[in-house]
């Protein structure tokens, strides 16, 4: 499920190969790219590996506008970082983020979304995946009238301005698929689908399947990762901080291998 790639900064093509190798590996789904050396200017760096390794997306929002409909800064990079001052944003806390996909409610997002650190000082703050097939196995053995409601029935979430209707859990050319944010699901939707919204949620919060599989990744300066948005659910898990940017990642969606 995961892959470590070194990658020059001075003669970063073979990293760029190696990692556009590594995407087309259907049991790869989370890819870490490792600079030999020390990188100066961490966002500056990854954006221009672009050109190497795919197209990046406008798709960054900015929490500190109150209306959620329209955080959407038609930006592609956008801050995670601790920020006690900006209430109701996981990316600027320092509490622990439930699992979820980024494109749960845009219907043209990337294959995959990109961060790169900047800074990651204290306890805790590792990004937690789990792999959409690890999912379904937990729900096979602990709940599996809840899988057969989120492989049968779309779940609309929205927000920003986009909706996206889709199956929770779905499967496609033998791989298992997911498209889950709790806190995105539709407010309309009907009872029983926020019933349903509520127990999955709690599901993978609880569920002791889901804890065994998890996939704990503590980034470091320099370093950023890539994961199939579709593939897995991610996390993070909360962290110490005193100070504000003492966690501090750029973020942005990314198509990997899409040069067009």
């Amino acid at each position: 499920m995961f892959k470590n790639i070194p990658i020059d900064p001075n003669n970063p093509s073979q990293g760029c190969h190696d990692l556009l190798s590594a995407w087309d590996d259907d049991a790869i789904k989370v890819v870490v790219l490792d600079p030999t050396s020390k990188v100066a200017d961490v966002k500056e760096f990854y954006d221009s590996l672009f050109p190497q390794l795919g197209k990046v997306a406008p798709f960054a929002e900015d929490a500190t506008i109150k209306d959620r409909s329209s955080q959407r800064t038609g930006e592609a990079w956008m801050e995670i970082r601790y920020d006690p001052k900006i209430e109701n944003a996981y990316r600027h806390s320092s509490e622990a983020q439930p699992l979820h996909t980024d494109g749960s409610y845009i219907p043209d997002f990337p294959n995959s979304s990109l961060l790169c650190c900047v800074t990651n000082a204290g306890d805790g703050g590792e990004t937690v995946f789990i792999n959409a097939s690890d999912v379904v196995n937990a729900l096979e053995t602990e709940a599996p009238k809840l899988l057969s409601y989120l492989t049968a029935n779309v779940v609309t979430h929205a927000r920003s301005g986009d909706s996206r209707h889709d199956k929770v859990i779905s499967k496609s050319d033998g791989i298992w698929k997911i498209n889950w944010n709790y806190y995105c699901v539709e407010k309309s939707a009907d009872q029983e689908i926020s019933k349903i919204a509520e127990t999955f949620h709690m599901f993978l919060k609880n569920s002791p399947s889901i804890h065994k599989n998890l996939l704990e990744v503590k980034l470091q300066p320099g370093q950023a990762i890539l994961w199939k948005d579709n593939e897995v659910i991610h996390g993070r898990n909360s962290f110490s901080a005193t100070m504000e940017g003492e966690r501090f990642i750029w973020k942005c969606a990314f198509d990997v291998g899409n040069f067009l």
